[in-house]
C-alpha cells in the first residue's frame, strides 16, 4: 500500500471542521470514518496556520492511501525542530488499522524530517505499555530511551531515532 502525506492548508482545514463530507468534497476522496481520532487538534492547527502560515512546514499531515483513495488517518510534526530533535505523532481510523498504515506514516515523516537540515533525531511518545504503538516505532526504526513525565498522561515511553541510524 502506498500513502501520501498531504500538508493541509487553512481550507483543508476549515472542510474538516466542518464535516467529513466537506472534507471528501475538498480532498477528492473517501474519508475513513474515524479518521479524526484527535478532532481537537484540527482546530488548535488550524488557528495556529492563520495566526503562522510558515507552522505547516512542521505541522499536521493528512494520510491519504493512494489505492482506493482514501484519508485514513493524520499526524505530522509537533513543532519546529528544537536543539536538533523534532517530535511527530500519529493516528490511523481504527477500520484502518493493523495494515502497516501507521508504520509507512512514521517512516515518511521521517524521511521529510531528515531532509531537513539542522535536524538530527525524531523522536516519539507512546503510553508506557507494550501494544500497537510500540511496534509501529520500532519497524520504524525508533528506539526505546525509557520513561518520561507527560502532561496528558502522566508518564510516557519516549522513543528516538538519529540521522546517522
Amino acid at each position: 500500500m502506498r500513502l501520501s502525506l498531504v500538508t493541509p492548508d487553512i481550507g483543508l482545514l476549515d472542510a474538516a471542521i466542518a464535516g467529513r463530507e466537506e472534507l471528501e468534497r475538498a480532498l477528492g476522496c473517501d474519508v475513513a470514518e474515524g479518521w479524526d481520532v484527535f478532532a481537537g487538534a484540527l482546530r488548535r492547527t488550524r488557528d495556529a496556520l492563520a495566526v503562522d502560515p510558515g507552522s505547516a512546514r512542521w505541522g499536521m499531515r493528512l494520510f491519504v492511501l493512494d489505492e482506493p483513495r482514501t484519508l485514513v488517518g493524520f499526524g505530522g510534526f509537533k513543532g519546529p525542530p528544537r536543539d536538533g530533535v523534532v517530535e511527530l505523532g500519529y493516528a490511523i481510523a481504527p477500520g484502518w488499522e493493523g495494515r502497516g498504515l501507521a508504520t509507512a506514516a512514521a517512516r515518511a515523516m521521517l524521511r521529510e524530517a531528515f531532509a531537513a537540515p539542522g535536524v538530527d533525531a525524531v523522536i516519539a511518545h507512546t503510553r508506557p505499555e507494550p501494544g500497537a504503538s510500540v511496534r509501529v516505532l520500532e519497524k520504524a526504526g525508533f528506539v526505546g530511551e525509557g520513561e518520561v513525565p507527560d502532561e496528558q498522561i502522566g508518564t510516557a515511553w519516549r522513543f528516538r531515532v538519529e540521522r546517522s541510524q
